[in-house]
């Protein structure tokens, strides 16, 4: 792995987003290289900006949560997937279907994400 883990946050609600990137720019470890709020732009930015890890929430708008994941995980096969979801029947199987590495029950510790990306990336 690289010396810094570079992370792509993707959530709809900009005041979340907005703080999930400041609380995790605050570790050494982790370099937030982008953040959006829908699948489709997700997508496009792991294209140009190659991220680690893409933490993402499982409704966001344009391409959900799980299309987006599964469309990375086709194209970027080394690219992990932290899904936030809201424990809605079926979305931990749907996530871990579209290839989610981690699946975090909303509302979630901060502790638990940064876990959850160490985790995911530690064989990268």
């Amino acid at each position: 792995m690289s010396d810094r883990i570079r992370l792509l946050v993707v959530e709809d609600h900009i005041y979340l987003r907005e703080q999930l990137c400041i609380l995790l720019a605050d570790f050494e470890y982790i370099v937030v290289v982008g953040s959006t709020d829908n699948g489709q732009a997700a997508i496009d930015l792991c294209a140009s900006l190659h991220p680690h890890v893409v933490l993402i929430d499982a409704t966001i708008p344009v391409l959900d949560g799980f299309a987006a994941t599964e469309w990375i995980r086709q194209h970027f096969p080394d690219v992990r997937v932290v899904m936030l979801t809201n424990g809605r029947e079926g979305e931990d199987e749907r996530a871990a279907r579209a290839g989610a590495s981690a699946v975090l029950l909303k509302p979630v510790e901060s502790e638990r994400i940064i876990s959850a990306i160490r985790k995911v990336s530690a064989n990268l």
